[in-house]
């Protein structure tokens, strides 16, 4: 009656496991922080809308794609949004 775990009794996922749990750490150290993402400026053509919506003169590049698919289905009526689709037309 040994309570002892032997060598082959143990399960075969177990010894793949600091594998996988060492690539989970590599991956996971190779991610950017949040902290030291890049910011990118508002073309002076938006400065109107982004001051209107109360946003920093820079964005994150996530802030930018969410910010740019905002102005896409905005009314084209107001001029302030023409400005500013004319001036991504550039980026």
């Amino acid at each position: 009656m040994g309570l002892a775990i032997k060598q082959s009794e143990m399960s075969p996922k177990y010894f793949g496991m600091p594998a996988l749990l060492a690539a989970l750490a590599l991956v996971l150290l190779a991610l950017p922080s949040r902290a030291d993402e890049e910011r990118v400026r508002i073309p002076d053509g938006c400065r109107e809308l982004a001051d209107r919506a109360g946003l920093p003169l820079t964005l994150t590049h996530a802030e930018a794609i969410r910010a740019i698919a905002y102005i896409r289905v905005m009314l084209s009526q107001d001029a302030a949004v023409a400005r500013c689709r004319q001036a991504l037309r550039g980026y």
